[in-house]
């Protein structure tokens, strides 16, 4: 049975930091994040804003980049040159995805709480929305065809890519793809779109002439981010995440048997869907939070970034040949990439890069760097990082930013192989279930089907007491503290670290509801669902009412009294309930 199939079937419970909670280790009263300190946090930092760039795109001719700054609400256009900001422009609510005209005159970008496309006008060093079109919920991804008049976006919660006509400001097209559509790369030739489906374990191939999927690749990975296609158009890549589904132990962790990291890639010239990976974990010091990736145009170098343990690996592909593993993955990386031949090295560069783009030189790798509220350049060719550009960032951190650099830290895992992220993908969730110890048992069996939890969201996690599937844990700081020690198999967090972590959980909130119209109120389709919601018959709102659509009861099965009655190896505790998931994250209402 797939790994899919197996933990769909098996989503039982899970607390409600049932996988990876994580913090870095503290030294002299500041924070170290692999290598780099940081000051103390301060309650009053507040003098600007974080960028926190996720997403980047590059002019055809390299001289100007143009950067999507997340928690900012902005974009920076950067000159590649002398490595400054020229400008930065407020466009909307959480900026999500770019991209750039080939004549660089113009610019689009999307905002993920926004459900929105900015059109931005560059005029040589400044810039100018000139329009919005409203495309969906939850856009992320974003490509421009060769003539910059038409956009491809990637609508995550309506699992569709949308075409917009860039002159008319009007949607023109919808193409139903995969689950949660993310990462978006376009052809050289225009004629191909590539699309990660980022909960679906699937790429999408659509031909932008006939504006039809035309071929469904299966991949078997998980947490879709970046894709790229080679310069000849030939093969598309993908970062991503791939769920192995056995208990978190130690010994499974470091064996690659919970979870580990993929560079993927697809073949796009053949009719027949096959995929190929490079597992990117050696065992001691893995990977974590595979995010970014890029291919230089002579296809020499292949790069892909890790968020989570906060570097950017770099591939060279003109020596022997890369031992790609072809249609499945390896556990662990292939041991001849670790002789010191020059075709795999890893490149610390601290925060959290995320996108990647190389330039025409084929050497010089643009990173976006979410936690360094900057933009990296690296030197594939010596592996080295060669400059930073800040974007601009607070004079001292808050709580709730350390709380976040904590979050999307890997240090604290069992030798680095996962983030809080990695399972509550950007605070939320992934939608997979994983067999943590948090409720009291683990199953080891070779089957181990009876105790994956499915992962719950974290949005507005402090309102939504008692934690766990089972509502065993009634403190939210103890809670953290088992994800720690046991579904992390990681040491002990200090108070300090907790106390960041909650800061930053208690910013997590959820998008505006998708079925709503510009006045509030709902759609005619959502007020009949909520008549359903309430009615007798159906009575969901029995036990997920309140502001927060869930009681913050333990409930128990009707007939037995209990939803199931488990041996245990955590204390002898036994689970007799389950609590009501907030079901604000369904937006039913």
């Amino acid at each position: 049975m797939s790994t899919q199939g197996r933990n769909s079937r098996t989503a039982v419970a899970l607390g409600v930091l049932s996988t990876i909670i994580v913090a870095a280790s503290h030294r002299s009263g500041g924070l170290r994040l692999d290598g780099a300190e940081l000051p103390p946090a301060s309650p009053a930092a507040q003098d600007e804003p974080h960028r926190s760039p996720i997403a980047l795109a590059l002019s055809s001719d390299g001289t100007r980049l143009l950067v999507a700054n997340q928690t900012a609400g902005s974009v920076s256009l950067v000159d590649t040159a002398s490595g400054k900001v020229l400008h930065e422009l407020a466009t909307g609510d959480k900026p999500a995805g770019v991209a750039i005209s080939s004549d660089g005159t113009r610019g689009v970008v999307t905002h993920w709480f926004g459900y929105d496309l900015a059109l931005v006008k560059i005029d040589h060093d400044r810039m100018t929305i000139t329009g919005r079109v409203e495309v969906g919920p939850e856009p992320r991804g974003v490509v421009l065809d060769q003539g910059g008049k038409t956009a491809f976006v990637a609508v995550g919660a309506a699992n569709e890519v949308a075409k917009v006509d860039l002159e008319t400001r009007r949607v023109s097209a919808r193409v139903a793809v995969g689950r949660e559509p993310r990462g978006l790369a376009l052809s050289p030739d225009g004629s191909i779109l590539l699309v990660g489906n980022a909960r679906s374990q699937e790429v999408s191939v659509i031909s932008t002439q006939s504006l039809g999927v035309f071929r469904t690749i299966p991949i078997e990975g998980d947490n879709l981010r970046q894709v790229a296609i080679s310069s000849d158009g030939k093969r598309g890549y993908i970062a991503n995440m791939k769920n192995r589904g056995f208990a978190t132990t130690a010994n499974n962790i470091d064996l690659g048997w919970v979870l580990g990291q993929r560079l993927t890639r697809v073949d796009l010239d053949t009719a027949e869907p096959s995929f190929a990976t490079l597992s990117l974990d050696p065992r001691g010091k893995a990977a974590a939070d595979a995010h970014g990736v890029a291919v230089s145009k002579n296809n020499k170098f292949l790069a892909v970034s890790l968020g989570g343990t906060h570097e950017v690996m770099i591939f060279r592909t003109d020596g022997r040949r890369l031992p790609w593993r072809v249609n499945g993955s390896r556990d662990l990386i292939p041991t001849e990439l670790l002789s010191g031949d020059g075709r795999y090295r890893r490149v610390p560069l601290g925060g959290r890069p995320t996108e990647l783009a190389f330039a025409a030189d084929d050497r010089t790798l643009f990173v976006a760097n979410y936690l360094a509220d900057a933009v990296q350049v690296v030197d594939a060719e010596s592996a080295r990082l060669i400059r930073m550009i800040p974007l601009g960032s607070p004079s001292t951190l808050s709580l709730a930013r350390r709380g976040e650099i904590l979050f999307h830290a890997a240090e604290r895992s069992f030798n680095r192989w996962y983030s809080c992220n990695t399972c509550h993908s950007d605070g939320h969730t992934n939608g997979l279930s994983f067999d943590t110890l948090n409720d009291g048992r683990q199953d080891l069996s070779t089957a181990h089907l009876r105790s994956h939890k499915k992962v719950p969201t974290l949005r507005r996690v402090a309102h939504t007491g008692p934690w766990t599937w089972h509502g065993w844990q009634t403190d939210l700081d103890d809670a953290m503290l088992e994800s720690f020690t046991k579904s992390m198999q990681g040491p002990r967090p200090s108070s300090e670290d907790i106390k960041a972590l909650i800061a930053y959980l208690g910013t997590l909130e959820y998008p505006r509801n998708p079925y709503t119209g510009p006045s509030g109120h709902l759609s005619p389709e959502a007020e009949r669902g909520k008549v359903v919601y309430r009615s007798a018959k159906a009575a969901c709102n029995t036990c997920h009412g309140g502001p927060e659509l869930t009681d913050n009861v333990v409930n128990r099965d009707a007939r037995t009294g209990d939803l199931r009655s488990a041996a245990t190896v955590d204390n002898d505790r036994v689970c007799h309930g389950v609590v009501p998931p907030f079901s604000r994250a369904k937006r039913i209402l």
